[in-house]
């Protein structure tokens, strides 16, 4: 019995170590084989997506266009709200005057009017109306230029990341020196006037 606890601790002894010297060549072997990774610093800058936008002709035009059809769109929508006002206040003026079965129709027909306001509103504002269809019609071929020149130039200067001080993306400083608005108006074949 003696010999079996001696063989058992023996055979514990070497299986531990059997363990230790697996570890170690295991790690040997990783870090002697592993290829050497290459630290290098990531590289990044910013533009101002707006800036540029602005500095485009054809930008200003499509400005124009869509502050013409929100101010179409505006008044169609105000003018069935007005009309909803006024139901309204006729039918506190001559309320006392009705039947009930009168004021549950003018009632009724404030409802529709009400639902034909909303409906309106949705349809040419809402997330996917006609407001915002038109926005994308015309400002979306220009902002897909500045993002081609944006990543010409992110490529040219060897850049891992270029961010837009236009979007809200919380950049609260800026460096002068990572600024790439510059690059990019030039890539675009805007000249930027001294001065700004």
């Amino acid at each position: 019995m003696a010999e079996a606890k001696c063989i058992l601790q023996l055979d514990n002894k070497l299986g531990s170590m059997y363990k230790v010297f697996s570890n170690v060549v295991i790690l040997a072997l990783i870090f002697n084989f592993a290829p050497a990774q290459k630290a290098t610093a990531q590289k990044f800058g910013h533009f101002d997506s707006e800036f540029v936008l602005n500095k485009m002709p054809d930008y200003a035009e499509k400005q124009k266009e869509i502050e013409a059809l929100a101010g179409t769109y505006d008044k169609e929508v105000r003018s069935l709200y007005d009309e909803l006002e006024k139901m309204r206040a006729e039918l506190r003026a001559s309320e006392v005057l009705l039947t009930p079965e009168m004021k549950k129709d003018r009632e009724k027909a404030i409802q529709d009017k009400q639902g034909e306001a909303l409906k309106k509103y949705t349809e040419l504002f809402g997330y996917d109306g006609l407001y915002y269809k038109k926005i994308d019609e015309l400002v979306l071929p220009l902002r897909n230029k500045v993002n081609q020149a944006v990543e010409v130039v992110a490529r040219r200067y060897g850049l891992d990341y270029l961010f837009d001080k236009a979007e809200s993306i919380g950049m609260i400083y800026t460096n002068p020196v990572h600024d790439y608005t510059e690059f990019v108006l030039e890539e675009l074949g805007l000249k930027q006037e001294q001065g700004n």
